[in-house]
């Protein structure tokens, strides 16, 4: 870790940890090499050995359920195709980025593994796209209403996500090289000769046995759940195709970055887990729904607790439902508790609840006429 910086470094050690973040390999852990020219420690052009660690391989595993989740979390809301995709070798992303020895590797910041960025995803099938239906013109994106609708334009965004692929099972980084002829002429230093000395580049590239890939939706205010479903088939597809036909990545003319065998596994592997999770979804949503059903029922029971008896009665025929039960339970046990308390209150509740399911006035039976008669005795009284 010597050109590692101090506070990590004594932070790693005292932690007896290993680095397992792939960037730490590649950008620090670097063999050294003096420039008696320019006086300087220079990176070595031998590239060392990359271990994959278990703890990276652990960071891998957790990644892979976390964005399952996720993704089965999205799909009760919106849709989701998952599609798997073999490698047919190498690949190379983010070869001309930044890097201390000019030939990069793309590395997730946080997880520090390799990866294909989603803008690149979408970059590439939107690229596809324009070959296949736009002509390879641009400027006819926005005149394709498919087009717009799932890349979106200046002004509206599209309703088709892509999500970053992680390359996690089976990785290796195997070391490759690249040459340079005629190095001094395009420095601009002389003319292309075939006496100039080659120069090979050492970079790495990336082997994954096979990768899950997302493309995701929610549809838009102005169409229909089928429709957006239709568009997210066909993004998948040409995915697959823009996949297995380009390659995506550097150095893709070479067949870097080619995938075979990209498979729809939306209904075999995908829907079972969303149906898991919508039902333990339905389930929790049932016993949260019990839980404040119980405390709504402790709480008026506290309540009616702290009334009296008259009180607890006037409350309980308002409580009185339109149910064959309770009808008869009011003609009963509650008019005779009314009767017998001579509750005014609890007859005016109980004329009320009469009227409400026809049992007031014409069209009664004799036996509920004098019921009814011996109420408005009692609310007639002084």
């Amino acid at each position: 870790m010597l050109f590692h910086p101090k506070d990590t470094q004594e932070v790693m050690q005292q932690a007896n940890k290993s680095m397992a973040h792939l960037a730490y390999h590649l950008h620090y852990f670097l063999e050294h090499q003096w420039n008696d020219k320019k006086r300087v420690w220079e990176p070595s052009k031998r590239l060392k050995p990359v271990p994959i660690l278990s703890e990276l391989k652990e960071v891998g595993e957790q990644l892979r359920a976390q964005q399952e989740q996720a993704m089965v979390e999205w799909a009760q809301v919106g849709h989701v195709k998952k599609l798997k995709a073999h490698l047919a070798g190498r690949i190379v992303h983010g070869l001309g980025a930044g890097h201390v020895r000019e030939t990069s590797l793309t590395i997730h910041p946080v997880y520090g593994l390799p990866y294909i960025p989603a803008s690149s995803v979408k970059g590439l099938v939107r690229h596809w796209f324009i070959e296949a239906y736009c002509e390879g013109d641009e400027n006819r994106l926005n005149e394709h209403e498919v087009g717009r609708e799932v890349f979106g334009t200046q002004g509206n965004k599209g309703i088709v996500h892509f999500h970053d692929i992680f390359l996690i099972e089976g990785l290796q980084l195997i070391k490759d090289v690249l040459a340079v002829h005629m190095k001094d002429y395009y420095e601009g230093k002389k003319a292309a000769t075939d006496d100039q000395r080659t120069v090979p580049v050492s970079f790495w590239t990336v082997v994954a046995r096979e990768v899950d890939i997302y493309v995701t939706a929610h549809p838009a205010a102005s169409q229909s759940d089928e429709k957006t479903a239709r568009l997210l088939e066909a993004v998948a597809l040409w995915t697959k195709q823009a996949l297995t036909e380009w390659g995506i990545g550097s150095k893709t003319s070479s067949g870097y970055g080619r995938f075979v065998d990209v498979d729809d596994v939306t209904e075999k592997d995908f829907l079972p887990l969303v149906q898991k999770e919508r039902t333990r979804l339905e389930q929790q949503k049932k016993e949260r729904e019990m839980i404040e059903r119980q405390k709504r029922e402790e709480e008026e029971k506290a309540r009616l607790a702290l009334l009296s008896t008259e009180e607890r009665l006037v409350v309980e025929i308002e409580r009185l439902t339109d149910s064959q039960a309770d009808e008869q339970r009011s003609k009963d046990v509650l008019y005779q508790q009314v009767i017998e308390q001579r509750n005014k209150q609890a007859a005016i509740a109980l004329q009320a609840y009469w009227q409400r399911i026809g049992q007031w006035g014409k069209g009664v039976s004799k036996k509920q006429k004098q019921k009814i008669d011996k109420l408005q005795q009692l609310l007639n009284d002084e």
